[in-house]
């Protein structure tokens, strides 16, 4: 199949899938090495039992192969499972996000997440302590996508817009208790 140009096609499966083998291999490891020597606490059973089935389970809900289609030319993304199309819409529904997640000790790490409007959030990036850079790598990956970037702070003078959402669409206008329209200063977006 050729693909047009200015498309984007990212075909991927779940990183629970090797979470939920590594955690069934294990699991079965252990149940069988245990197996062949005398238990005499059958209550440990219960725990290797539960990870073949938590593994088996991560395994088979993961399995479904995911596409995100960003046809630029049309201006739309196309989001299925396993071809089966879960959603799809207006390019400013995609987004990377630069989120960020703190430890018991109150150390910072960020991480780079693909979003949008019912989509699965996929993390690019895992946890990392740079801000510079990893904001950097997200504002790359959605420059090379075309797609909107948002810092992890909800207004930040950060945020690369590429896509607006279509005039009169989901905007809601505010007025003021005695009916007046909002000043120019307030703004008619609800975030």
């Amino acid at each position: 199949m050729q693909q047009e140009p200015n498309v984007f096609v990212l075909e991927y499966y779940l990183d629970t899938l090797w979470k939920g083998m590594l955690l069934f291999i294990i699991s079965v490891v252990l149940v069988s090495f245990s197996s062949l020597r005398e238990v005499q606490k059958q209550e440990t059973w219960v725990f290797l039992v539960y990870g073949v089935g938590v593994g088996l389970w991560l395994v088979i809900s993961s399995l479904p192969r995911r596409r995100l289609v960003l046809n630029h030319t049309r201006g739309v993304y196309h989001f299925s499972i396993q071809g089966r199309t879960v959603c799809q819409g207006p390019l400013h529904l995609v987004y990377v996000r630069l989120a960020l997640s703190s430890d018991a000790y109150g150390r910072c790490f960020f991480q780079l997440v693909l979003g949008g409007h019912r989509l699965e959030p996929l993390v690019l990036v895992q946890l990392s302590e740079h801000y510079e850079q990893m904001e950097y790598l997200g504002r790359y990956i959605a420059r090379k996508l075309n797609i909107n970037y948002f810092d992890y702070l909800a207004t930040s003078y950060r945020h690369v817009v590429r896509h607006w959402p279509p005039p009169g669409a989901g905007t809601v206008v505010r007025k003021s208790p005695m009916g007046h329209k909002p000043s120019s200063s307030q703004s008619s977006l609800e975030v």
